[in-house]
């Protein structure tokens, strides 16, 4: 359903995803479906509405060590966060929350590579996946 957003006719959303450096280097599912995984990963950032920066495993500790979270942006609403944990799942609407995770999600675009660096990675991923 989420990957129908992205191509559907009108106006498909936009998505910018930042991911650590372990994910894609994680085996989930064997060589074969990572691999197919990875080179998806690379299709879908071809779309104009969509962006993927990695942040690489050399810089160490980065602000989004804490949890996989997302930013929601509306048209004609206010912006909400969900986080995504183990204990549940939250949307956080507070404008100080908000905040909050904007600024961490600045803070990652700006550690991980260029969005070409981090495709050029991720292909250098799926080749090196055994």
């Amino acid at each position: 359903m989420c990957q129908k957003l992205l191509t559907r006719d009108g106006q498909p959303l936009d998505l910018w995803a930042v991911l650590d450096e372990a994910v894609i280097r994680r085996p989930v599912g064997g060589a074969a479906v990572m691999r197919d995984q990875l080179h998806h990963l690379v299709r879908t950032a071809d779309m104009s509405n969509v962006t993927i920066q990695v942040v690489p495993i050399r810089k160490g500790g980065h602000p989004g060590l804490g949890g996989a979270f997302s930013v929601l942006e509306f048209e004609e609403d206010d912006p909400v966060v969900y986080v995504d944990s183990p204990a549940g799942n939250l949307y956080l609407e507070k404008r100080t929350d908000v905040r909050r995770f904007t600024g961490t999600f600045d803070l990652l675009r700006a550690t991980a590579l260029a969005p070409d660096e981090s495709l050029a990675l991720i292909s250098r991923a799926a080749e090196e996946t055994e």
